[in-house]
């Protein structure tokens, strides 16, 4: 059957019988892939209950009705699984990490911002950690932000009042200004 060349709709043939399965398929595709929401990309077993229109990003090692569908898109319609491609480039939610991923040469890079020719990325991510500062002249963290990492912003919130002898806090580097 011939197919759109980027989403891989089916189309419709000439005299074709029962148009309207090619039309609702193409039309549950696109309805998968516009505003790509992917429910995980490492579930590797399909749940036992899925809604109609769940979409996963089917991991390496996939299982079951999954099994060889690797990279691929699986959406959950008509009471069973029908398999799409994602293309380079595409972006999409992944719900259980609630964080953004890109596509790229068969897997999605969580926080991935761009992709070089040559497989050099940009990532960005948030970090997140709660800091409990107790006595002392300084309360310092275990290092959480990676090595040869360029921070855009850091923020803190303190939501407790500061007492005893301390009478200020700082966010940042030791030695940094701030």
């Amino acid at each position: 059957m011939a197919e759109t060349a980027k989403l891989m709709l089916p189309l419709l043939e000439a005299a074709q019988a029962q148009k309207h399965v090619t039309v609702n398929e193409a039309l549950v595709r696109l309805d998968a892939a516009a505003h790509l929401s992917l429910l995980s990309i490492s579930t590797a077993t399909p749940p036992g209950f899925a809604a109609e229109g769940d979409v996963y990003g089917v991991p390496t090692g996939a299982v079951n009705d999954w099994a060889g569908q690797a990279g691929r898109l699986a959406v959950y319609s008509n009471g069973g699984w029908q398999f799409m491609d994602a293309a380079t480039g595409w972006r999409a939610w992944v719900v259980d990490e609630a964080a953004a991923a890109l596509f790229d040469d068969g897997d999605w890079l969580v926080g991935g911002v761009s992709i070089s020719s040559n497989g050099a990325g940009q990532l960005a991510r948030v970090i997140e950690v709660d800091h409990a500062i107790l006595a002392g002249a300084t309360s310092a963290t275990a290092a959480i932000i990676p090595s040869g990492a360029i921070v855009l912003g850091v923020t803190g919130r303190v939501l407790t009042s500061i007492t005893g002898a301390a009478t200020s806090w700082r966010l940042g580097i030791a030695g940094g200004v701030g």
